[in-house]
């Protein structure tokens, strides 16, 4: 039996299999695993979007906070592409757990369009990697 638990976390999910036996007075028996889904990490988001005029600074900030059961430190980040972004990463260490800040900021010049992925590595064996999607629609100031 296989239980997938991807997009479950902070749920309670159950799966049954039914099993055929050759025994007379038990010819089936249903097995059932049951329980509560722990979050791993909690990201704010998986997607950040920066939208607006390239005149303006554009920054979305997104907080990472590994669980108690699987901590974890972020030992480094890489852009996919990286031409129209730039970002910078705070840890907070003042708070248990500590968490972090990453901070992703547009550098396109002029209208258009982009789209990029950021990918946090992390020291754990369980949670090697983090991917956020990055979305930006540049315009021009309008005035």
């Amino acid at each position: 039996m296989e239980l997938k638990t991807k997009g479950h976390a902070g749920k309670n999910i159950s799966k049954s299999v039914l099993i055929l036996t050759n025994a007379g007075n038990t010819p089936e028996i249903r097995l059932t695993m049951s329980g509560e889904i722990k979050p791993r990490k909690d990201i704010s988001s998986t997607t950040i979007r920066l939208t607006g005029s390239f005149k303006d600074e554009i920054k979305q900030t997104v907080t990472i906070t590994p669980s108690k059961e699987i901590p974890f430190k972020i030992t480094d980040i890489i852009k996919k592409n990286g031409e129209n972004i730039r970002f910078e990463l705070k840890e907070i260490e003042h708070h248990k757990p500590r968490w972090y800040q990453l901070t992703v900021y547009n550098t396109k010049k002029g209208q258009g369009w982009y789209t990029d992925k950021i990918f946090i590595k992390t020291d754990s064996t369980i949670i090697p990697e983090l991917a956020i999607d990055v979305f930006g629609v540049i315009r021009e100031d309008k005035k």
